[in-house]
């Protein structure tokens, strides 16, 4: 769904590999747990395309087979090594100037994560960021299965517009909740999947946050995404 940037007065962001470049710690967290189920390494390369939600799904795709564990057992081992090492991660590179490109403009901005509530909160205390946004919206759990739900009740509770909102992600998930949720979406290839697999989606897709911003600072009165 395109509309133009310009007309842009909300801004709904993903957070893992949207806003923090966690993806070499996620591969690597992945990693251990395959290797304790004696199961095939993934490089990076891999990783970005197989990744998606839910994340069960993509666990099954890499051999998994919960036969005697839960998603909820998988997630709490998972959590153990990468949340510790979350804050080693570093945010992506222009992400305080886009949200102040944005903010400057008067946009409303938020997120909207697969992570669960209390550690998104956390961590964007850490981050130095959560100024800059009216309200975080998570999970209430680790399983990281879908956003559209939380995102309704985003839109519903902060009385979004979705004629004028815009979902800013890395996934093919983010853009499933974009469709849901009836606003425009646009993807950036530097986080969870590759560029050739968002290119197949059929929305707008940049390289980076910085390319956005320089975008929407072209287009900010008249232009298209």
């Amino acid at each position: 769904m395109s509309r133009t940037l310009g007309s842009i007065k909300t801004v709904i962001w993903d957070f893992n590999g949207t806003l923090v470049d966690d993806l070499d710690l996620v591969v690597r967290t992945v990693n251990v747990q395959l290797k304790k189920r004696n199961l095939p390494m993934l490089t990076v390369s891999d990783y970005r395309r197989v990744f998606g939600f839910p994340v069960e799904g993509y666990y099954r795709r890499l051999g998994v087979t919960f036969e005697n564990e839960s998603m909820a057992d998988l997630s709490t081992d998972f959590f153990a090594d990468y949340g510790p090492a979350l804050r080693d991660c570093s945010l992506h590179e222009d992400v305080v100037g886009t949200l102040r490109a944005f903010a400057e403009q008067g946009v409303a901005q938020y997120v909207l994560s697969a992570m669960e509530q209390g550690m998104l909160v956390e961590m964007m205390d850490h981050f130095e960021i959560r100024d800059y946004f009216e309200a975080v919206y998570g999970l209430a759990h680790q399983e990281g299965d879908s956003k559209i739900e939380r995102g309704l009740r985003l839109m519903a509770e902060h009385r979004i517009g979705a004629q004028t909102a815009l979902l800013v992600g890395d996934t093919d998930h983010d853009a499933e909740v974009a469709e849901a949720l009836g606003t425009s979406v646009v993807l950036v290839a530097a986080g969870h999947q590759n560029i050739a697999r968002l290119q197949t989606i059929g929305c707008p897709v940049y390289a980076s946050l910085e390319q956005l911003a320089s975008r929407f600072a072209e287009v900010s009165k008249t232009g298209s995404v």
